[in-house]
């Protein structure tokens, strides 16, 4: 049990979703099976046959965190810091002089410093390099995102950065609560964040790994005419601590986590395990580490981003671990609503199944229309499903042979 000396639980959430910012909103979006798929206005798609992207809009930090502080801070900063606020007042956290040392932020993230980079690399070629301002130039690194969360909060304790893809949020919160098991932090902050760029946006295209490139511009998880993800961004914040500790502090528990583990599969850069050994992997270990059965699970929360091989994967893996019994558990992807928000993904999927766990209600996988025969599962099409949720499991993985899972309980 990688749990030796805890039983972490969550206690305080912040998300800044494009379909919602804060948990409520969150979760009445995915309720509603509200689509936030549209056409990018943050940067110029002009130059591409395809413009649709998961946008955050109508998005001001300032109305969150006032008009101080936030010069030069990137898309990706400003999401967290909004999500990091949230989940502190959540979470009923006081970071104090007593308190603040053993107070942690760490933040899964892959494509946040993007924009700081093309925009320093911007003004020294414009301006020349006597010219150019260095102010952009601290936030070209990876963990800027997560120190300006420390340093806008006044968090001393750990400060980490986790970059492994797909899988990055979870990974986050497997480090989060590995640093309380380990005594290095009494409350941790898990994060995960990712905006949407021109860089980003370029690369996947000219990958040709996006959806509308060779079919229809949508993102249909489990459907037949599913041709790749749609892009999105998101933050997403957690505050993990042990039950002991929440009680002592006397603050609501929204649920406790069960098991996060990880597979590394090694299969090959930029794809993945044919027959899923990462994922297949990962899910069974999180099982042993929850120690609970497959038949034990009431809702997976998938982590299906309507690309041919990812989906069509998962799907196989879930036949082969749950059997006959997967025709019965609802299985929905929320990256219908929200796109491939990347590092933050398996954070807000966590979000998602909370919400499930409070509301007795399972969001749907929207735009499901012409079923695939290779991913014939209760992938909860189109409308919500009335259910109680006890024990829920989260998939996190992509191609580069990073697989994670995570399993949660009901409070």
């Amino acid at each position: 049990m990688a749990f030796s000396n805890i039983n972490p639980v969550i206690t305080g959430i912040g998300v800044v979703a494009p379909n919602g910012i804060g948990k409520d909103e969150f979760w009445k979006a995915q309720e509603l099976g509200k689509y936030a798929i549209g056409k990018i206005s943050s940067f110029d798609t002009g130059k591409f046959n395809v413009n649709l992207g998961a946008q955050i809009r109508n998005f001001n930090a300032k109305e969150y965190l006032g008009p101080r502080g936030l010069r030069n801070l990137d898309r990706s900063a400003l999401f967290l810091l909004v999500g990091a606020k949230q989940a502190i007042e959540d979470s009923d956290t006081e970071v104090t002089d007593a308190t603040t040392d053993n107070i942690g932020v760490v933040t899964g993230t892959t494509f946040s410093h993007f924009w700081p980079i093309i925009e320093f690399d911007r003004e020294v070629f414009k301006e020349g390099i006597d010219f150019a301002s260095p102010a952009l130039f601290p936030s070209t690194v990876i963990n800027a995102a997560s120190s300006m969360v420390s340093i806008r909060f006044n968090i001393q304790g750990l400060n980490a950065t986790i970059s492994t893809g797909y899988t990055s949020g979870l990974e986050a919160l497997n480090y989060s609560i590995d640093a309380i098991n380990a005594g290095n932090a009494e409350r941790v902050f898990a994060a995960g964040v990712d905006s949407l760029t021109f860089s980003l946006f370029f690369g996947f295209h000219k990958l040709g790994y996006m959806a509308g490139i060779k079919g229809e511009p949508l993102s249909c998880p489990f459907d037949s005419r599913r041709n790749g993800p749609v892009l999105g961004e998101a933050a997403g914040v957690l505050c993990i601590e042990d039950m002991k500790a929440a009680k002592k502090r006397g603050v609501p528990i929204v649920a406790r986590i069960r098991g996060v583990t990880r597979y590394f599969d090694g299969y090959r850069i930029g794809k993945i395990h044919p027959h899923g050994l990462g994922i297949s992997n990962a899910i069974k270990k999180a099982l042993d580490e929850a120690d609970i059965l497959p038949e034990d699970i009431d809702y997976i929360s998938s982590c299906a981003n309507s690309s041919q091989d990812l989906d069509r994967i998962e799907s196989a893996v879930l036949k082969e671990i749950f059997g006959k019994r997967i025709k019965n558990i609802p299985v929905s992807s929320i990256k219908s609503m929200i796109g491939e928000t990347f590092s933050p993904s398996g954070i807000l999927q966590v979000i998602s199944c909370i919400g499930a766990m409070n509301h007795s209600i399972i969001p749907p996988t929207i735009n499901y229309k012409e079923p695939d025969p290779e991913c014939d599962i209760d992938c909860v099409p189109n409308k919500a499903q009335k259910k109680d949720v006890r024990i829920a499991l989260v998939t996190s993985f992509g191609p580069g042979g990073y697989n994670s899972a995570c399993i949660l309980e009901k409070a």
